[in-house]
């Protein structure tokens, strides 16, 4: 088993030790599900473990009262209590946002191009299924239209680590192109707003970190490489789709904002770890705590101001 399977077995482990003791982030985290204006607002998003709340499409829908649907807020997530989607629809909502979140611990963009660390994890392909099988058929299971509904989608973690443990690089022009297909096939269906969370910077991270220097380089190309083809193609999507409206949001600012910081943080430096996820910016030596999850939700907003949050 390889490094990074080991750590993500150890963190699905951990997922459920912690699930029963988890509890809703405190007020003073300003997570309220006041919305400010009454339109219903509707978010699909799409990822691996930087983004899984839990979701099952077959069980409890979004609602005013939960906007995540199931499980409970703030889900169960690789964070140590809310991530980044869990704030979108609670400390940075300016509506009533219900959030349909088909990301899953592991995913990768196409298990056929790189295999998932695991048996059973959809990948952005797999999850657009159960999308098209739920959500997609609307309006009987949730009635968004194109003007009040956002799809994102956060991967090539999973893509990029997979092959760097296999000392390979990641065919990223592949996973490019069914990346963007992911988004014609939302595109046709009526989804008019888009958005993709870039990879961030994974040599910063404690497991990467601690690679040789040729190693950190081999990521650090491969994170650059991916995130520059990825906004190229999105930049054509939006203008061969006519109304397309997409946004990159950049995960590295957040990160590093963080990083470089630790102490604003309440964290003693940029490398702990804390499974509650409050006093060290790293849940585990790959996935990280709130608070670098709270920024980058503020991100994801940011580049949707005015109009969804």
């Amino acid at each position: 088993m390889t490094q990074f399977n080991k750590a993500l077995s150890i963190a699905a482990v951990a997922l459920a030790s912690l699930a029963a003791a988890r509890v809703a982030a405190p007020e003073t985290e300003s997570t309220s599900l006041a919305p400010r204006f009454l339109e219903t607002k509707y978010l699909f998003i799409f990822g691996d473990s930087y983004t899984a709340t839990g979701f099952n499409p077959s069980g409890t829908k979004p609602s005013s009262s939960n906007p995540i649907g199931n499980p409970a807020l703030p889900g169960s997530t690789f964070s140590g209590g809310y991530d980044w989607p869990g704030y979108l629809v609670t400390a940075f909502n300016t509506s009533q946002t219900l959030l349909y979140n088909f990301a899953v611990g592991g995913a990768t963009i196409d298990s056929n191009l790189v295999a998932p660390p695991g048996n059973g994890i959809p990948s952005f392909v797999e999850q657009m299924g159960q999308w098209e099988n739920s959500v997609g058929s609307k309006p009987s299971y949730a009635p968004w239209t194109s003007d009040n509904t956002l799809a994102g989608a956060f991967f090539g973690i999973n893509d990029i680590l997979g092959k760097f443990w296999d000392n390979q690089d990641p065919p990223v022009s592949q996973m490019v192109d069914r990346f963007i297909g992911q988004f014609q096939t939302l595109y046709a269906s009526g989804v008019r707003n888009f958005f993709f969370v870039t990879v961030p910077p994974l040599d910063k991270t404690p497991l990467i970190a601690g690679q040789s220097a040729a190693g950190r380089t081999r990521v650090m190309t491969n994170v650059n490489n991916f995130n520059t083809q990825l906004a190229a193609r999105l930049a054509s999507f939006e203008s061969q789709n006519s109304g397309a409206k997409t946004a990159v949001v950049t995960s590295a600012d957040p990160f590093n904002t963080a990083i470089s910081n630790p102490g604003v943080y309440g964290a003693a430096d940029a490398t702990c770890e804390d499974k509650k996820g409050e006093r060290c910016l790293w849940w585990d030596n790959l996935h990280p705590a709130t608070a670098i999850h709270k920024l980058l939700a503020e991100a994801v907003a940011s580049a949707f101001e005015g109009t969804f949050f």
